[in-house]
């Protein structure tokens, strides 16, 4: 683990990077204190989404009423001034 200042975090940046791409780990101090962590990120699993499983698609839809132009056209005329 190294350690680097506020200081050479603002002059040195580059040479912090490397460090970090080389996967060290880098303690930044302000005045002898610890203030932050910089750490390599590691890489995410990436997570499988099952869409088929939602509740939204699985949701049956067959007995909802189907609002008329009519009936759209009033609650979208009746909400308009709210917002």
């Amino acid at each position: 683990m190294k350690t680097a200042t506020v200081r050479d975090l603002r002059n040195r940046y580059t040479s912090l990077l490397r460090w970090i791409s080389a996967g060290e780990e880098v303690l930044i101090t302000q005045r002898g204190v610890v203030i932050a962590r910089l750490s390599p990120e590691t890489p995410q699993s990436a997570q499988v989404v099952n869409w088929a499983d939602s509740p939204e698609v699985r949701r049956d839809r067959s007995r909802d009423t189907v609002l008329s132009a009519g009936q759209a056209a009033t609650i979208i005329a009746e909400a308009g001034g709210k917002w």
